[in-house]
């Protein structure tokens, strides 16, 4: 099993959809926290982790590119924000790795 964010998530101008409940497309993928300045960063994100994005070439091709077969993929609702309205924000994929691969 891996579970990881719908890269797109990462797209949006945190600050305007949590303030102004608006969808600004500010980022590009992948996108890392770290992108943002210190300060923004503190404000936006407080004492939380780190975050990276990945493209889903990255998530599910890195898988596949290492010998699994996917036998499942399934998506929900990212519960933090409007995006939930809109698009899934969660993937998991099932995968198996065949002996001799």
């Amino acid at each position: 099993m891996s579970g990881f964010l719908n890269p797109d998530i990462f797209i949006f101008d945190l600050a305007a959809l949590d303030e102004r409940e608006e969808f600004v497309v500010r980022h590009q993928i992948p996108f890392s926290t770290l992108d943002l300045p210190e300060d923004e960063r503190t404000r936006v994100h407080g004492d939380g982790p780190i975050e990276y994005s990945h493209t889903l070439t990255e998530q599910i091709g890195g898988q596949l590119a290492a010998g699994f077969l996917l036998t499942h993929l399934a998506e929900a609702p990212h519960h933090a924000d409007l995006t939930a309205r809109y698009m899934p924000g969660y993937i998991a994929t099932r995968a198996i790795k065949p002996a001799g691969r």
